[in-house]
């Protein structure tokens, strides 16, 4: 987001910016920027996905909230169509980066209250605000299950499955895993991973700029990567420390 230098018109509420507004750069792979007076800026409501602000375009789910035309348009909301993204997803995390289970894990797409309730039960609390996750892995017994959260824009669900997998991945072949850095440095290389193969550079940029033990981690671990390879990570994760 940054400030506009050049007339242009608000694109939610229409209004003239006289050299001034915001600019917010599209979610979409292909869509143009999104530019707001700074009225918009302060008061429009935001996409409880992405976060941009919307107008009256907005698109409501089901458990309440609300989401951007863009994010609509590749929204996974139905439960078939989710099991099958899912096991494609699986498929190239294990055939490609040679991470097989043994037990596997079930897969539900839950509604927000669903998931913050399983947030609320799991032992291995989210780092972060947990009103922001949008999946988890968790075991209940001897059951593995994997929830995602229903209305997630396709790339994100498969940047969602890809790095709970891997947190699956580390509760079968990592014992002695406690650093959070490289628990989800690792799952984030993954997920980062997933996406280039698929082609979806945007997203796979926007995760080497978040902040915190996420971009951190992965950040480091593709250092690592260009020092030790693809399957010296896989070791490194299954030690448990950097070193």
């Amino acid at each position: 987001m940054k400030r506009l230098g050049h007339p242009k018109y608000c694109h939610l509420c229409g209004r003239r910016l006289w050299g001034r507004g915001w600019v917010y750069g599209a979610e979409g792979e292909n869509d143009p920027p999104l530019v707001l007076c700074t009225h918009c800026h302060r008061t429009a409501p935001r996409c409880d996905v992405c976060g941009m602000p919307m107008g009256p375009n907005s698109i409501p789910l089901p458990d309440g909230r609300r989401i951007c035309p863009v994010c609509a348009r590749t929204a996974i909301t139905d439960p078939q169509a989710a099991r099958e993204l899912f096991a494609q997803t699986a498929a190239f995390v294990t055939g490609q980066l040679g991470l097989g289970l043994r037990v596997g894990t079930d897969f539900t797409l839950v509604d927000v209250g669903h998931l913050r309730r399983l947030v609320a039960e799991s032992p291995t609390r989210p780092i972060g605000d947990p009103d922001r996750v949008v999946g988890l892995f968790l075991r209940k017994g001897r059951r593995r299950v994997m929830a995602v959260l229903s209305g997630l824009p396709r790339v994100l669900f498969i940047q969602t499955v890809a790095h709970e997998w891997a947190h699956a991945w580390q509760g079968e072949n990592c014992p002695l895993l406690e650093d959070p850095l490289l628990r989800e440095g690792f799952a984030e290389w993954v997920a980062y991973r997933t996406l280039l193969a698929l082609g979806a550079t945007d997203q796979a940029a926007r995760m080497l700029q978040q902040n915190g033990p996420y971009g951190e981690g992965l950040r480091r671990i593709l250092h690592l990567e260009k020092q030790v390879g693809p399957a010296g990570v896989l070791q490194l994760c299954a030690r448990g420390s950097f070193s």
